[in-house]
């Protein structure tokens, strides 16, 4: 069975009319290039800042995985010696 045969083209043309949502009034088509200068005006030092900090939160993650792998490790040593006295 073909499209076709089940409705018209100006049937198909209504459904994909009510399906799509039109954009908004005033509002670019998806893809459109923007109007040069419109982007917002980024400070290079307040850039760097925010790089610093996710640099530092970062490396402060990383040692609180350090820190709860090396506890999680001593607790499964205890665990192993548990095990070995029962047997």
């Amino acid at each position: 069975m073909r499209f076709q045969d089940v409705a018209s083209e100006g049937d198909f043309l209504k459904i994909r009319e009510i399906a799509m949502p039109a954009p908004p009034t005033g509002a670019a088509p998806v893809g459109a290039p923007t109007a040069p200068g419109t982007a917002p005006a980024v400070d290079p030092q307040a850039q760097a800042k925010m790089a610093a900090a996710q640099a530092k939160d970062m490396i402060e993650r990383k040692k609180q995985l350090q820190d709860q792998i090396k506890a999680t490790e001593a607790q499964l040593n205890d665990l192993r010696k548990q095990l070995a006295e029962l047997r």
